[in-house]
């Protein structure tokens, strides 16, 4: 049984490898001028963050809400880039921001537990905890843009 568990993990790992990568090699000026970029790292960020508040979620309820509560902050602005992006109206953005989410929530869930298998820790031996930092890096950067445009207005 233990093999056939090591062979599906390598076998499914490439697949996911394709869909996430680290989203901290980016820098904020690269955000600032690609919405797509923007997009894929809003996407990701509320994706990873569900993620983890999923799998965590009845061993660490309080760390789950913080981070249930970071996915929700970040949620209607990947809809309003989206929006953005592909011109079309906030229902269809919704939609397809939700379903976009949903897989890649996933996606990291799958990564996550894989690893899990094999190092015994979700984020041991990953990317995960720079991808955790830097999402936190990008909300408190969109928290700061919109403290100080209310303080202009």
């Amino acid at each position: 049984m233990k093999r056939l568990i090591i062979i599906l993990l390598f076998i499914t790992n490439p697949v996911q490898a394709e869909k996430i990568e680290q989203l901290s090699w980016y820098n904020l000026q690269e955000l600032l001028e690609d919405d797509k970029l923007t997009y894929k790292i809003i996407k990701s960020c509320v994706s990873l963050n569900s993620a983890v508040t999923e799998l965590i979620k009845e061993e660490h309820q309080d760390l789950a809400k913080e981070f249930f509560k970071s996915a929700n902050y970040l949620y209607p602005f990947g809809i309003l880039v989206l929006k953005k992006i592909k011109n079309i109206d906030n229902i269809a953005a919704e939609k397809e921001f939700f379903n976009d989410v949903d897989n890649l929530t996933r996606d990291y869930m799958a990564f996550m537990r894989t690893n899990g298998v094999i190092n015994k820790s979700f984020f041991k031996g990953t990317f995960i905890g720079d991808d955790l930092n830097y999402c936190n890096e990008i909300r408190a950067a969109i928290e700061t843009t919109i403290s100080e445009t209310k303080k202009t207005n």
